[in-house]
């Protein structure tokens, strides 16, 4: 009994840390918990959620992603630069494109560098963190080039209103009492798929087959590198579907849109129960994180405490996931070592 509620704690954990540090919040300050900051924190939430469902698929493989930051940056920039003019004052691309194809070029864009990443690391095998972070680089640099440094915008460019409409119009609003953003909506309609896929459908149950033990999967007949290359894909068109999402809560979108975003990603899926080992996690644990961080990020500000102190207390919840997820894995290993014991069969890796 006393194991299987150590062990419940262990796995929403999250969920008790997201109510203590509400609560911490709304005594704290006498405007967090107003319908205002709530959809303020849902909608802070809505981009960095969407690009943790990529990655929480990839995880779960036992790999990972560190290029969905660029491909979330390029996507907003490219979507614009496709439909704006040249020069001063929206620096685009002169193409005036309409920006219904360029939001499917973008989003096609974005599976695409998923299956190329993909492609590298199943048939090219290649490290999956050398071919993610080089693709980081020159996603990164693309944006330079595309623009030469400069910030491209269509907020003077009536036809680019269309592709502000993600990220910018209201799903529901009724004035004075709440005004919830599309993005929300949509971020909560693909945590909702991305659940169902995971606990109820085999696609899910083949990707913690192969996270848990690759080699075992493959054995059963599961075609591992299918599957990791379906995940970067999903991946990749997420991160793009992000930065579409992105592009109608910034007034320009800048070269370095998105830097850094990787470290938050990461965070939210490790503290939300993702094992950076693979085979473990859910995509509920995953939104956890995801509402965790957006709350104290939120939360900080209301308090005004220093842009510099955010980004110390930022990494210590990235230390801070570590070392749950740590604690997981040495949990149920001795877990796991005490049942072999006491059925008389050696665990895993002992003789």
């Amino acid at each position: 009994m006393k194991r299987d509620y150590i062990s419940v704690i262990l796995e929403n954990l999250i969920w008790f840390i997201l109510v203590a540090v509400f609560l911490f919040f709304t005594f704290q300050s006498p405007f967090f918990l107003t319908s205002v900051n709530i959809t303020n924190i849902l909608a802070a939430a809505a981009v960095l959620g969407v690009l943790v469902v990529g990655q929480t698929f990839v995880l779960i493989t036992g790999n990972f992603d560190l290029s969905s930051e660029s491909t979330l940056g390029l996507s907003a920039l490219f979507g614009i630069w496709l439909i704006v003019p040249a020069m001063s004052p929206n620096w685009g691309g002169g193409i005036l494109l309409s920006p219904y194809l360029s939001i499917v070029i973008i989003l096609l864009m974005g599976a695409f560098i998923g299956w190329l990443i993909g492609t590298l690391i199943t048939v090219g095998k290649m490290n999956n963190f050398i071919v993610t972070l080089a693709m980081l680089l020159i996603l990164r640099g693309t944006m330079l080039a595309f623009t030469q440094g400069n910030a491209t915008s269509g907020l003077n460019f009536p036809p680019a209103d269309i592709f502000y409409w993600l990220g910018h119009a209201a799903a529901i609003d009724i004035p004075g009492v709440v005004k919830i953003p599309v993005s929300v909506c949509a971020t909560a309609l693909i945590f909702l798929i991305g659940h169902i896929v995971l606990n109820h459908r085999r696609f899910g149950r083949e990707l913690y087959a192969i996270g848990g033990n690759r080699a075992a999967a493959v054995a059963s007949g599961i075609d591992a590198d299918k599957r990791i290359r379906q995940v970067y894909i999903l991946s990749g068109f997420l991160a793009a579907f992000g930065g579409w999402m992105l592009a109608g809560r910034v007034a320009s979108i800048q070269v370095n849109l998105g830097e850094g975003y990787i470290f938050t990603v990461m965070a939210a899926a490790v503290i939300g129960g993702i094992s950076l080992q693979g085979g473990r996690g859910t995509m509920i644990g995953a939104l956890g994180g995801v509402l965790l961080l957006s709350t104290i990020d939120r939360g900080l500000n209301l308090m005004k405490v220093s842009v510099f102190w955010i980004k110390v207390i930022q990494g210590l919840i990235i230390m801070l996931a570590m070392f749950i997820d740590a604690q997981r894995v040495r949990y149920r290993s001795k877990v796991s070592t005490e049942a072999s014991s006491a059925t008389g069969v050696a665990a895993p890796g002992n003789s």
